[in-house]
């Protein structure tokens, strides 16, 4: 069994981090897999570079003229909708990846995130192999959008899209929902998604209904992701043992606002008034160079940075007493399984995926969805809950049975195995 998996970044993004871990997961479990990416960050030899089946000469100089004027034509696209929402969207250009894939010996082409211009979907229509798509977020079922919030247009044909701000049935949108519907109906795709919630979005669309469907959660090495004192943790990183400390991160927190800073700063004001205790924060994945005037949070605030060694990560999450999580949509979110395989409880909207991993006042906290209060109420319950070690060890055992990497990656080898055999018959 031969497994293809296409990402754009072997470790840049949630997708990625979590189909990486996938990917080391089923070779551990003895799966031949390789993973095609265009950003490569590791120096994993079974990743496999995009960039180098770049044409050279002056077959290479014409592939730079068509993106040339591909990029022109894009952006004349793009231009009839100026007033579009400033959210995460993205049409089908993309490089063409077929020299790629056809160097590439396998039985499964396994897709994750494959948008921003990576893979030309066109071309999944040119392999009679068995195709999985897990998705990481929406773009695969509507026109253009990675988070569509609480639009259904994606249950129709989209058009009318609220994201370009348009009243036209047949925009943008809906002239990409009828490429890729077209593309999907001459392909042999089965699609994964991490959450109940994702699942049941994609069942109900109109580009995927048609497809067969698995729920399938994301994994993590709770070998590593694992309770450990949190006065050891603290001491470590050099923090005081006798604060509590609240933990929020996030890659580009001000630019992203499906992260929900803003909601996070207003809650943090509602819980300035609430609370009398000594809280602190603690915030990675940026710097307090992140923001182009100083910002007062209303508690003292460490920037951890950009955090890159995992074994400092998982001390991090021990040594917070929560983890705030403020985000408007989340599929499977990797901070709040990481958290929880570390046993530190979870606050977080009641939105998406967050139910498939945060059980309401046993692991963490589910706020009214964008109930700022709430959110600091859901603060300080999991402050005032995780004094006690049972709330760490039943939080931990729960993960160790739910989405122990070993047991994910066992179940997309009987996956894979079974599709392989459908496609024979």
């Amino acid at each position: 069994m031969k497994i293809l998996f296409l990402n754009s970044s072997d470790t840049h993004g949630g997708a990625a981090k979590a189909s990486y871990r996938l990917f080391v997961g089923l070779r551990n479990e003895g799966v031949s897999v390789k993973m095609l990416v265009r950003d490569k960050a590791t120096n994993d030899p079974n990743v496999i570079s995009c960039l180098d089946f770049e044409r050279k000469g002056w077959l290479g100089k014409i592939d730079k003229i068509i993106w040339k004027i591909k990029n022109r034509i894009r952006k004349q696209k793009w231009k009839k909708y100026p007033d579009r929402e400033s959210v995460f969207l993205n049409d089908l250009d993309s490089v063409s990846l077929l020299r790629a894939i056809r160097s590439i010996d396998f039985d499964v082409l396994h897709l994750h995130f494959v948008a921003n211009r990576f893979l030309d979907l066109h071309e999944l229509t040119k392999f009679n192999k068995p195709i999985v798509w897990t998705l990481h977020d929406s773009w695969a079922f509507t026109g253009i959008c990675h988070f569509f919030y609480d639009c259904k247009r994606y249950e129709q044909s989209c058009g009318c899209c609220p994201m370009l701000h348009s009243d036209n049935p047949n925009d943008f949108t809906h002239k990409i929902w009828k490429t890729k519907d077209s593309i999907y109906q001459k392909t042999n795709m089965h699609i994964v998604t991490p959450s109940n919630w994702l699942g049941s979005c994609a069942a109900k669309s109109s580009l995927l209904s048609g497809f067969p469907l698995s729920v399938i959660p994301n994994g993590i090495n709770t070998q590593l992701y694992k309770p450990m004192f949190d006065s050891e943790a603290r001491i470590n990183i050099g923090l005081k043992i006798d604060t509590y400390y609240v933990l929020f991160g996030a890659v580009n927190p001000t630019s992203d606002s499906n992260k929900g800073f803003d909601l996070l700063v207003d809650s943090l004001k509602q819980l300035k008034q609430i609370v009398d205790k000594q809280i602190e924060l603690l915030v990675f994945g940026f710097g307090a160079s992140t923001f182009t005037e100083e910002l007062d949070l209303g508690f003292p605030t460490s920037y951890l940075g950009i955090i890159h060694d995992e074994n400092r990560l998982v001390e991090i999450y021990n040594a917070a007493d929560v983890v705030i999580v403020p985000s408007r949509s989340e599929n499977f979110s990797n901070t709040i399984l990481e958290s929880l395989s570390c046993g530190t409880p979870v606050v977080g909207f009641d939105i998406g995926g967050n139910s498939d991993l945060i059980d309401h006042k046993q692991n963490g906290y589910l706020a009214k969805p964008f109930d700022t209060m709430d959110l600091a109420r859901g603060v300080i319950w999991c402050i005032e809950n995780n004094t006690s070690s049972v709330l760490t060890v039943t939080t931990q055992k729960n993960v160790e049975s739910k989405y122990r990497l070993e047991n994910i990656s066992e179940k997309y080898k009987i996956f894979y195995n079974k599709i392989v055999e459908e496609s024979l018959i």
